[in-house]
């Protein structure tokens, strides 16, 4: 065989390997968050007629699986235990991204870094931002006068306030039904079903809660400032900025804790917690883990509530 011919037929080899494996990845099933099992799951997309919905965080999928059911895939981004704080997409997560219609935002810190990256990959990808509406409360932060950090930042953990955890299934709705307007109705009739649910849940929570009105709870990352503002209840937190605080820091923490007789200090598996160890051991108080992030949303509301009533009736944070 002439080497001319040779390199003619390695090259037709090597031209059928690329495009087989296009194909081949072109095949490949996205991967998502089912909400019901919390656990990551893998669903094919079967039919090119499915709305495809990128979420960025697993309450996201609560909200599209209760409002689309069945006629939507989902591609959850932060799977179970991984923090927005510092997550990364793999490669395989952003190979699915081309099979979405939409990227409903979170306004979560990993996404104002990521998203230009995928505007200039993905430029018919629909971006949305899912806090479009939503009114912006200020991160908490440790007064320290040593400490000439940046305290303008805002709190991003909005999908745990009952108004802006609203505004977000609007839009997941909006989306769907601009994707797929012949089940329009059905998205709208699933939406109302589950705001009727979100309003339902929080309303039986305020009765349990409001021995806290006024108070303030301790936590470890200030996470659920939205959750409480519902119920008039101030949080402080060990950690803020995602920093640990300074031993100046936390001794007035455990001044505060020890002041007001906490006996409880919530923590969640996303963040270490050798400071809240430290000052839970101080104070006298116990550590009670709760999921800001858990799959699902409506549950997860409840579990919390629950988590600060029964601090409550321990004699905890009065």
């Amino acid at each position: 065989m002439k080497l001319t011919e040779r390199n003619d037929i390695l090259k037709i080899i090597r031209i059928f390997i690329i495009v087989l494996s296009v194909v081949s990845i072109g095949c490949m099933p996205i991967k998502t968050n089912a909400a019901k099992s919390g656990n990551v799951d893998s669903k094919s997309v079967n039919s090119s007629s499915k709305p495809v919905l990128a979420l960025s965080i697993l309450p996201q999928d609560y909200f599209a699986s209760r409002i689309g059911g069945d006629l939507v895939e989902t591609l959850v981004l932060v799977g179970p235990g991984q923090s927005p704080h510092n997550y990364e997409p793999s490669p395989r997560q952003m190979a699915d991204l081309a099979k979405a219609h939409a990227w409903i935002l979170s306004g979560t810190e990993f996404e104002i870094s990521l998203r230009p990256k995928i505007e200039d990959l993905f430029p018919n990808l629909l971006l949305i931002d899912g806090t479009r509406g939503v009114s912006f409360r200020s991160m908490e932060e440790h007064e320290d006068e040593d400490d000439d950090g940046d305290r303008s930042g805002i709190d991003r953990h909005t999908w745990l306030g009952l108004e802006p955890a609203k505004i977000m299934a609007f839009h997941i709705r909006d989306a769907l039904c601009a994707a797929d307007s012949s089940n329009a109705a059905i998205y709208q009739e699933n939406c109302e079903s589950l705001i009727h649910d979100m309003e339902k849940q929080f309303e039986s929570l305020r009765n349990e809660l409001a021995p806290l009105k006024g108070k303030t709870v301790f936590v470890y990352h200030p996470a659920f400032g939205y959750f409480l503002d519902d119920f008039d209840i101030r949080q402080e937190a060990v950690e803020t900025g995602g920093r640990e605080p300074t031993p100046r820091q936390l001794g007035v923490l455990i001044g505060k804790a020890k002041a007001e007789n906490v006996k409880v200090i919530f923590v969640q598996a996303q963040f270490p917690v050798e400071s809240a160890r430290t000052a839970a051991r101080a104070a006298g108080a116990e550590l009670v883990s709760l999921d800001p992030l858990a799959g699902d949303w409506l549950a997860n509301i409840k579990v919390m509530g629950e988590a600060l009533a029964r601090s409550v009736q321990t004699g905890g944070n009065p």
